[in-house]
């Protein structure tokens, strides 16, 4: 038991960790992007990550994206035959506005923005 007085250093705090589905990196659930499929099958990207329904992530990285809907990984991952063709284009137009894995990495780096 801890003398009277003495302070213990706070717990730190618990950070889920999620894997992409295409490359396979783990990182903080914040550090991925969820797609989600809802109760009739439908599927969309969840950027609070809080809907309800079968979730998978993926990276910031429009190759993930790319890889993932070429392999049918999200199919596997969220366990449907197939991605309705309304789903499949929002899914690909919301992955060709992200920027690539050496453009989100300068963009977190201060230093080298000068």
């Amino acid at each position: 038991m801890a003398a009277r007085g003495t302070r213990q250093a706070p717990k730190p705090k618990h950070v889920p960790l999620r894997t992409c589905i295409a490359c396979r990196r783990s990182d903080a659930k914040r550090g991925l992007i969820r797609v989600v499929r809802d109760a009739e099958g439908r599927v969309a990207v969840d950027p609070g990550g809080r809907r309800n329904g079968r979730g998978a992530y993926l990276c910031h990285d429009p190759n993930c994206w790319a890889q993932a809907l070429k392999r049918k990984a999200l199919e596997r991952a969220l366990r449907i035959e197939a991605i309705h063709p309304d789903d499949r284009a929002a899914l690909i137009a919301f992955a060709s506005g992200l920027e690539g894995p050496a453009e989100h990495e300068r963009a977190a780096d201060p230093q080298e923005a000068s």
